[in-house]
């Protein structure tokens, strides 16, 4: 994402975009109009403008991500949901792979101190 397109755009709007499984590009097309929208409404650089530009963003953001959910005739949720699985930190996967590991180890030790009756 360039910098000067992002100037009044905010930090967040990537991460929105990611999360809803759009293009930075098309988040930021969102987010003009969302400005545009709130402009007509609000005095502009006010914060009840910045108020409904955001509020306005989160539902295009929301009615994008729909349509293209639906133009992917439902298989889109599936692919993001697999995705995700994917990009899990590999430190979880880990922890959960070394728990029985571990758990035998202790479970051993304890076994090996005990005093036999």
């Amino acid at each position: 994402m360039n910098e000067t397109t992002f100037a009044k755009a905010p930090k967040i709007l990537p991460w929105l975009a990611h999360k809803a499984g759009i293009a930075d590009r098309r988040a930021e097309t969102l987010w003009n109009a969302a400005l545009r929208h709130a402009a007509q409404t609000h005095a502009p650089d006010t914060s009840d403008c910045w108020q409904a530009a955001m509020d306005r963003l989160q539902d295009l953001i929301a009615a994008e991500s729909q349509r293209e959910d639906v133009a992917s005739f439902g298989w889109r949720p599936w692919a993001r949901n697999f995705a995700d699985v994917w990009t899990l930190r590999m430190d979880v996967l880990d922890k959960i792979a070394l728990a029985p590991i571990r758990t035998w180890r202790i479970l051993g030790q304890r076994s090996r101190t005990s005093p036999m009756h």
